[in-house]
């Protein structure tokens, strides 16, 4: 099941709300919470759910081992990490190490690919941090295997993140309160992603199968192509946030952000501490600080983490090749590329910045989308093997989608934020305005985007396949 199903949106979540807010006991409600989310689960992954429940009771138990201030405490952290990555490596990554001995080795292994668990990723990630956490007691051991059950698999965030760490709602799973204000925001930014996926990263997505999908490639036809993925991309996944985001509040859970307008950026640097916080945050708390940060071995450690990042993204060489390549961009910049804007003037500074990084993001994305023939297609941008810089076909398409385009370039700066901001700064309008202002948008928003999933195929989430 998705968000962006009008089984979810009409009949899933109202259900789940009703029962919800007419249960008040505390236990009761978080059994609820657990049951749907499980079914939300269950309704893509009727085995696999299983496996989920089996993590959570195996770290649960490991939890309460490195609780205790014993000499095994290490011994315990370390089976609890070796127990969830055994799990993300046998259904992601063994089909791609069996290939490569295939291949190096002509060993002729007879291997049938396993069918990936939608959200593993996401899922296995978070059942370690909590252990992690309790080893470093940063977080209490939960003595309730239901609230750990709840924390990892509560839907919003269950198959496609934002990545939320144990100790940042490690209260919030024994107890919370909804209040009217919270819930109708949560709503209002539901209904904000719901827009982003459905009316910008679908239309994203057909440009891209456009451009991708000419017999005739043109220079122009894979750079569009690599322009309207990013933003696909971008809404796709950042919709999907906003979306989980806004759940949880209207479940009185506050998640923290996950995308802050990447595509402002004027470094590689900056733009990854914009994008995808959360695992952005993940590595650097769990991998790149343990392994001495910026204070020993800096570059080889953002070499480590960049490999690992690329490589959490999918088992092909191209998300091993797209890490590898933000890594020598941020040694760059680290080096000396920062240092040397910084001697510029301020405004060609953020505009020599902000171009870089747009490009260098775009073409990033191009190394991210092509899982096969990577080079060859990669070639195309620069010409080589093309039949020219442009034709016919490929500037029909982008007339076709020049008002996407538009829409995704403007809605990926901060406008509406800043407009919405300077309103209630200035009090011009007065507050019940502004609420019945928000509320004509969700049922714009909502009305436009039912029309568009009426009839639609189905059209999941990028991030489902990693």
């Amino acid at each position: 099941m998705v968000f962006s199903h009008l089984l979810f949106i009409y009949i899933f979540l109202p259900l789940l709300l009703a029962v919800y807010f007419i249960i008040k006991n505390d236990l009761y409600r978080r059994i609820v919470l657990v049951v749907f989310s499980l079914v939300f689960y269950a309704w893509g992954e009727p085995i696999y759910v299983f496996l989920m429940i089996g993590l959570v009771l195996l770290d649960y138990l490991f939890g309460r081992l490195v609780a205790k201030d014993g000499r095994a405490k290490k011994l315990w952290l370390v089976l609890a990490i070796i127990a969830n990555l055994s799990a993300l490596f046998v259904f992601k990554y063994l089909g791609f190490f069996i290939g490569i001995i295939n291949d190096v080795f002509k060993a002729g292994i007879v291997f049938s690919p396993l069918t990936m668990p939608i959200g593993i990723s996401f899922f296995t990630f978070q059942a370690m941090s909590y252990v992690i956490d309790v080893y470093r007691k940063d977080s209490q051991c939960q003595r309730n295997p239901l609230n750990l059950l709840l924390y990892v698999s509560f839907f919003p965030q269950l198959i496609a993140g934002p990545i939320v760490r144990y100790k940042d709602i490690e209260a919030q799973l024994q107890s919370r309160s909804v209040q009217l204000a919270d819930f109708n925001e949560g709503f209002y930014r539901f209904s904000i992603g719901l827009a982003k996926k459905v009316l910008i990263a679908d239309s994203c997505a057909v440009a891209v199968n456009a451009f991708y999908g000419l017999t005739s490639v043109t220079v122009a036809s894979r750079w569009l192509g690599a322009v309207f993925f990013t933003l696909q991309i971008y809404f796709d996944f950042s919709g999907y946030s906003d979306m989980a985001i806004g759940l949880g509040r209207m479940f009185g859970f506050s998640f923290n952000e996950n995308f802050n307008y990447p595509l402002t950026s004027s470094s590689a640097t900056e733009f990854w501490r914009r994008w995808h916080i959360s695992l952005g945050t993940f590595f650097r708390d769990y991998v790149y600080i343990p392994l001495g940060g910026n204070r020993k071995y800096q570059y080889r450690n953002i070499l480590i983490v960049w490999f690992l990042t690329g490589f959490w993204h999918g088992a092909s060489w191209n998300f091993i090749i797209w890490g590898m390549y933000y890594a020598v961009f941020l040694v760059i910049e680290k080096t000396f590329l920062l240092k040397l804007l910084k001697k510029i003037p301020k405004i060609p500074s953020a505009i020599i910045g902000h171009t870089y990084t747009v490009l260098i993001t775009v073409f990033g994305f191009a190394i991210f989308y092509f899982e096969k023939d990577t080079f060859r297609n990669l070639g195309y941008l620069f010409g080589a093997g093309t039949s020219g810089f442009t034709d016919l076909f490929t500037n029909s398409i982008l007339s076709s989608n020049l008002f996407v385009l538009i829409a995704g370039v403007l809605f990926s700066i901060p406008v509406l934020k800043k407009l919405s901001s300077l309103v209630q700064k200035n009090g011009k309008l007065p507050y019940a305005v502004y609420r019945i202002a928000k509320t004509c948008i969700v049922i714009a928003l909502f009305a436009l985007c039912t029309i568009r999933l009426v009839g639609n195929t189905y059209s999941p989430f990028l991030y489902f396949r990693f």
